[in-house]
């Protein structure tokens, strides 16, 4: 089903003048070590700024103070929230930014002081479920190259992940399944969702993948060609015009 939505012209804040766009995004994850790899030897990113052992009174109010506060007004231990304590030490955070061709990644850690970095002592622990359809659910999308067989590109990659012992990276094929070896086993071409039919109308010539990471973490492979690749070039040069008229 098409749904057109005509966007409202209205006046853009004051603030929006202030911004230079979406800078990186950043992914908590559970095992630093495999998720370096994944996002670094796997999907080719570069790591630009490590920092390692961030903690202290200042590190832990810029990060933590909005829940921390609502522990305490809930008269609950701030840790049994999954609240780290930077403060006293007791936590540290590290991180390190990985940069792609067009956005910035930056991977986070919170682990206990004791352990070493870049291990699977993650803290806290991991939800035992995710979900897409949970409200505040995010995902990254990476955007693959015209010329990338879409199909091949999610066998690969699972292939690549199996063989590295990174065995939450799963992509959701297009038929229903009821068991992971029923997934394992569709056809190859039911790897992707292709939206090639113009009854798609924007959305016609996109095809997605949506993967989960190796901690858990919701990705999302997208191929934009033909209607809908046009339509994010055109944005894209409008809005660099808006900005030189101001």
């Amino acid at each position: 089903m098409v749904v057109n939505v005509a966007a409202e012209s209205k006046a853009a804040s004051v603030l929006s003048k202030q911004l230079q766009g979406v800078h990186h995004i950043g992914i908590t994850v559970e095992d630093m070590g495999k998720a370096l790899e994944f996002y670094t030897e796997v999907l080719g990113g570069k790591v630009i700024i490590p920092e390692i052992g961030l903690a202290g009174e200042v590190m832990h109010n810029t990060l933590l103070q909005k829940e921390e506060i609502e522990a305490l007004e809930a008269g609950l231990d701030p840790r049994s929230m999954g609240i780290p304590n930077l403060r006293d030490g007791q936590e540290n955070l590290d991180l390190y930014f990985v940069q792609f061709d067009n956005v910035v990644l930056e991977l986070l850690q919170y682990r206990d002081a004791s352990a070493q970095p870049n291990s699977s002592s993650a803290f806290p622990a991991k939800n035992p479920h995710s979900s897409p359809a949970f409200v505040n659910s995010m995902h990254v999308s990476f955007y693959l190259r015209d010329d990338v067989d879409v199909d091949e590109f999610v066998k690969n990659l699972e292939v690549e992940c199996q063989k590295r012992g990174m065995d939450r990276v799963r992509c959701n094929r297009i038929v229903r399944v009821k068991s992971e070896a029923e997934r394992q086993n569709t056809d190859r071409q039911n790897n992707s969702c292709k939206l090639f039919d113009p009854s798609f109308g924007d959305f016609e010539g996109w095809t997605l993948v949506y993967c989960k990471g190796p901690s858990g973490e919701q990705l999302e492979f997208n191929q934009v060609i033909h209607k809908a690749k046009t339509l994010f070039e055109t944005a894209q040069e409008e809005f660099k015009r808006s900005r030189e008229r101001e």
